[in-house]
């Protein structure tokens, strides 16, 4: 179980809300005692007295702070109101969500042409793959990769956050050849609670892989996260998320049909070896899909330096050619 500095609530000022999930809430907090303002995540106050989602909070914490890698938010401690409710602190990242940096480039047009802002997005991307990947490698699944979730900081940064769906995959490797493997990143009772959510659909719907809608946490594996990073991928290159415009319920119902429209349908700008990067990411079954986010990343990255991907177009992709030049 990772050790985590145990803070006082009363050192922190809270100054304005940063955004809100299902069971938490981000504020901008001002730190008394090193004079510097924070990211403050705290659980909602109607959620006091569930045992259950105070050791998700928890959970979320401890997985984060275990992540120590330039793409995870570093956490600085972990602290409880005098209601029980779990907060912790983590550096204030500035800067903005994918999700609001993929629709200004879709909606506005790009000083270097759509080929340069398109490319930005990709090598954010790219660090994203290579940071999850990371998380693999430390036994964690994060299950709710979307735009919403990567935060591109102004100073170049590319972080993914909200580690609070994550599930353990099991023993983490040793970071280095020849190094012992440390202690897991989450404490034993948030791995039972990670395990006991047969049935629940967690995750954002559009975003979901089919093994995830179907409500069966045993069968999720590192495949689930890339095609989450498909899923991405698919809304940077369309300017929507898969299956926008769906209600839920009927989205659910269209991913375990692995119905998805070619990226290609909806924006014929496209190179149709991206869109076979992002057919390949988003196949219905794992096995189908890129063997890691690792190899995801390296088949964008091939892209972006115009050497030959991995996946293969289909012949109905190539019968048009996108002008890089649009």
């Amino acid at each position: 179980m990772i050790e985590l500095s145990v803070i006082d609530s009363d050192r922190f000022r809270i100054l304005r809300p940063l955004d809100r999930g299902g069971i938490g809430r981000v504020y901008l907090a001002y730190d008394e005692g090193l004079n510097r303002e924070v990211a403050l995540k705290q659980l909602r106050r109607r959620y006091a007295d569930d045992s259950q989602l105070r050791s998700r909070l928890l959970f979320e914490a401890e997985v984060t702070a275990g992540l120590e890698h330039p793409g995870v938010v570093p956490v600085y401690g972990l602290g409880q109101y005098a209601d029980g409710r779990p907060f912790f602190t983590m550096r204030l990242i500035r800067g903005d969500h994918l999700n609001s940096a993929i629709k200004h480039f879709h909606r506005t047009d790009q000083p270097g042409g759509w080929l340069s802002g398109l490319c930005s997005l990709l090598d954010r991307l790219v660090d994203v793959c290579y940071t999850v990947a990371y998380a693999h490698s430390r036994g964690i699944i994060h299950r709710d990769l979307t735009p919403g979730n990567i935060m591109l900081g102004v100073h170049g940064e590319t972080l993914v956050i909200d580690w609070g769906l994550a599930k353990p995959l099991g023993c983490p490797s040793p970071v280095d050849e020849g190094e012992s493997s440390p202690a897991a990143p989450w404490p034993a009772s948030a791995r039972d609670l990670a395990q006991t959510e047969v049935g629940q659909n967690a995750g954002t719907p559009w975003f979901m892989s089919p093994e995830q809608v179907a409500g069966q946490p045993d069968w999720l594996s590192p495949a689930t996260d890339v095609y989450t990073l498909g899923a991405t991928l698919y809304m940077i290159l369309t300017g929507q998320a898969p299956f926008d415009g769906q209600e839920a319920d009927e989205v659910r119902k269209l991913v375990q049909q692995g119905i998805l429209p070619p990226p290609r349908q909806l924006n014929r700008r496209i190179d149709p070896a991206l869109e076979a990067i992002c057919r390949k990411a988003t196949a219905m079954a794992p096995e189908d899909r890129y063997a890691s986010p690792l190899d995801l990343g390296d088949d964008i990255a091939c892209w972006l330096a115009k050497r030959p991907v991995t996946a293969r177009p289909t012949a109905a992709s190539q019968d048009r050619v996108a002008d890089p030049a649009i």
